[in-house]
């Protein structure tokens, strides 16, 4: 930070890696073959899939242990519809990871999917 953002108060917006943008992309494309193949566990594992990609995308612009905390942290990057949708997609990862009966229907995942692609595009990761 300059001595002229920092007098101002200015804070540069940290931006996604192009390392890691390169790897949100090559995941993505993965997410996008599980979704076509349709079957309850390959749109399970897209899902997980697309949370991983925000995540790793967030580490490189706030602080936090977790998706959520960094989530929390970094909740001026999103409008809040965004971050709202996101927030429902992370929630329904973590049921899929942490509840053994969880099935939720196939447009839930598809959705969910979505939620996290947009949260993604407002990080000014293109895919």
């Amino acid at each position: 930070m300059g001595i002229l953002e920092f007098l101002l108060g200015i804070k540069k917006k940290k931006t996604v890696t192009s390392e890691t943008v390169i790897k949100i992309k090559t995941d993505w494309k993965n997410v996008e073959v599980l979704l076509a193949g349709k079957s309850p566990s390959q749109l399970r594992q897209a899902l997980i899939t697309a949370d991983k990609c925000l995540d790793n995308a967030l580490r490189d612009i706030v602080e936090g242990n977790s998706l959520g905390e960094r989530l929390k942290n970094g909740a001026d990057l999103f409008d809040n519809i965004t971050l709202n949708k996101i927030w429902e997609a992370h929630k329904i990862r973590n049921n899929i990871v942490h509840e053994t009966n969880y099935e939720p229907p196939h447009y839930v995942l598809t959705d969910a999917v979505g939620k996290l692609k947009k949260g993604l595009e407002a990080l000014g990761v293109r895919l």
